[in-house]
């Protein structure tokens, strides 16, 4: 009986023991995995469990005793050395200090010292909130020095200097400035009473420009003098200049706006309709044409009164004069537009064009204005961008034209490179005093919605109406040898 019974009770272990291995087969495993007293239960063992090892730190720097002490002389101690986590390293601080970590995992800290004894922590937590410590001290020595011993090291040795580190920025004047040109030439002088080891420019927090080891030298009474052009983008530019010394680091912060409406833009309006000479017919409309052009100019585009000049009926030497006064205003940066409306021959035999002034006579040319004199001056004068409209039978010598607008340039581009354009309203024909040009001129830029209007835009949107409506097809092109070099001149729209 006894027998029979302990054969009943091992079928039963049997049976249990069988139905666990065939539990365990099924698929499902239950898996309880503390970490930080929160349990996490996973039901699937396709998902992986939790990253629950903590990172490795191994200590570099400082060395320590064998009572795991360093000592120290300095009001600062530079903690270096390595973590290793296979699941990337979140942060490492030492005595609350975050320190700086590569790709590699080596980390470097500089942590203040007290005098005496230091208790150095550090903590490294990995992306995963796992975190281990490494815990030893710093002895920081304190100088035991009687009142004579004082006295004796004040006379023998003086202070030790201070060294000092300035950046003087010459250009910008300064720290706010506003440029109409893509490239700004900053200039600075680096003055440092210790050795500088690099110093690095920054545009919006991106890197420019730096110089290090033997580019780094003394000019006049700078340690480094910056001269170099910056380039900007079209709106506002950070710049930060960063000098990093032996034992300090110092910088200097600027703003520089680069807009097209920091820029001057001058304007010669010439209207010619009287005429001392009978035998030229006088007109009616040129002097009316210049005015209202200048209101507009003035009104709704960025044109300064100041700069914008209107002659009405000017004899030769007056257009003359003016043309060489703005030679000595307009500078690179500045923009310049020529209007001229009135009477204009065109010499075939000579292949010459010309305006009449008022002064003008019929038959003695000497008061002529021929397009080689204007070319000239166009030349002289060292603008960013010259456009000259001329609302006259006029030379198509004057440019080379081209006949195809259907490319689209970015404004900025366009701006960029210096332009000398011209808009004609004829090619070598006679033009109406009722000038059907003008007015598509002057309606085209009153109805402009957009900001910004290249004159080759200009044109196009007034061309077809010109030449549905009269008699001549006007003409856009391009100044021969007198400084284009693929830009164009913009009509700015004034600010409200």
């Amino acid at each position: 009986m006894k027998r029979l019974f302990l054969s009943f009770l091992a079928l039963i272990i049997l049976t249990s023991a069988f139905s666990q291995t065939s539990e365990s087969k099924s698929g499902v495993m239950k898996l309880n995995i503390s970490k930080k007293g929160a349990d996490k239960v996973f039901t699937d063992e396709s998902r992986a469990p939790a990253d629950v090892t903590a990172p490795i730190i191994t200590l570099q720097s400082p060395f320590l005793t064998k009572d795991s002490v360093a000592k120290s002389d300095t009001r600062t101690l530079v903690v270096k050395g390595k973590v290793d986590d296979a699941g990337g390293i979140f942060a490492v601080m030492v005595n609350g200090i975050e320190a700086k970590v590569a790709a590699d995992g080596q980390f470097l800290a500089e942590v203040p010292l007290a005098i005496g004894h230091n208790t150095i922590k550090v903590v490294a937590t990995d992306v995963a909130l796992n975190n281990s410590k490494l815990r030893f001290y710093s002895e920081r020595s304190a100088s035991t020095i009687t009142e004579p011993a004082i006295a004796q090291q004040t006379a023998a040795q003086p202070p030790k200097p201070v060294n000092t580190y300035t950046i003087s920025v010459t250009n910008p004047a300064a720290d706010m400035a506003i440029t109409s040109t893509d490239q700004f030439p900053l200039r600075a002088c680096v003055k440092a009473t210790a050795p500088i080891k690099k110093i690095m420019i920054y545009r919006d927090g991106s890197f420019v420009n730096g110089y290090i080891g033997n580019q780094i030298l003394q000019k006049g009474d700078c340690s480094f003098q910056i001269d170099e052009p910056v380039v900007l983008k079209l709106g506002i530019n950070d710049i930060k200049i960063v000098v990093f010394a032996i034992d300090d680091t110092v910088s200097k912060d600027l703003t520089i706006e680069y807009s097209f409406y920091a820029a001057r833009n001058f304007a010669l309006l010439i209207g010619n309709q009287k005429y001392d000479d009978p035998g030229i017919n006088e007109l009616d409309e040129p002097v009316r044409d210049a005015t209202e052009l200048y209101s507009t100019l003035t009104k709704d585009y960025n044109f300064d009164p100041a700069n914008v000049t209107l002659l009405k009926d000017p004899t030769k030497s007056e257009i003359i004069g003016t043309l060489h006064q703005l030679r000595s205003k307009i500078t690179p940066d500045d923009n310049l537009l020529i209007f001229y409306a009135g009477h204009g021959y065109w010499d075939e035999g000579m292949g010459v064009g010309y305006w009449f002034p008022r002064d003008a006579a019929r038959n003695n040319p000497v008061n002529w204005i021929p397009n080689t004199d204007l070319t000239n001056y166009l030349g002289a004068i060292k603008s960013k961008h010259t456009l000259l409209i001329a609302d006259a039978c006029f030379s198509g010598g004057i440019f080379k034209t081209r006949s195809a607008f259907s490319a689209t340039y970015a404004i900025e581009l366009l701006y960029q490179q210096n332009s000398r354009k011209a808009i004609t309203s004829g090619y070598l024909k006679e033009v109406p005093d009722k000038s059907v040009f003008f007015q598509y001129l002057i309606k085209s830029l009153k109805e402009n919605p957009n900001d910004y209007l290249p004159a080759e835009e200009l044109f196009s949107k007034m061309k077809m109406a010109v030449i549905n409506n009269s008699e001549n097809i006007p003409q856009f092109g391009t100044i021969q040898n007198v400084g284009d070099n693929g830009g164009d001149f913009i009509f700015i729209k004034r600010k409200k």
